[in-house]
């Protein structure tokens, strides 16, 4: 063998290696981070918002960035949980509710829907909409 195919075949693995490595660093980042799929927490006493999630979704997506933009404001105050649509949990929460991917669903301690939200046009107004359904200024 000569030289020259050695080495555009060790190229050729290490790049092989490198294009998986760089497909699962991006899949990582896809996964929804920080939210758990306990549901059984709405109507604890603790207002509670529900993303509704398709993680094959861009609407999805966006909405979770919104609700990671401002969450972090709100954990005293605010529950925040996933139901992911592609799952039997979530696709029965989606079903129960009557809602569709990229929504929240708020819910006030005592278990009552507050709200249906979809993607707002930023966190700001976001954070403003919360604000107002749970009477937290």
């Amino acid at each position: 063998m000569s030289k020259t195919s050695s080495i555009k075949k060790r190229w050729a693995q290490w790049s092989s290696i490198l294009l998986v490595i760089i497909g699962l660093g991006f899949g990582v980042a896809l996964l929804p981070t920080g939210y758990s799929d306990d549901l059984s927490v709405i109507g604890s006493g603790k207002n509670v918002v529900v993303l509704v999630h398709n993680k094959e979704g861009v609407r999805s997506l966006n909405l979770m960035n919104q609700v990671d933009a401002i969450r972090d404001n709100y954990t005293a105050r605010i529950e925040f949980r996933i139901a992911e649509s592609g799952t039997p949990k979530g696709a029965a929460f989606v079903q129960r509710n009557m809602v569709g991917d990229a929504m929240l669903v708020l819910f006030k301690g005592d278990g009552t829907t507050v709200g249906k939200l979809i993607i707002r046009d930023s966190p700001e107004e976001l954070a403003k909409t919360l604000e107002q359904a749970f009477a937290l200024h």
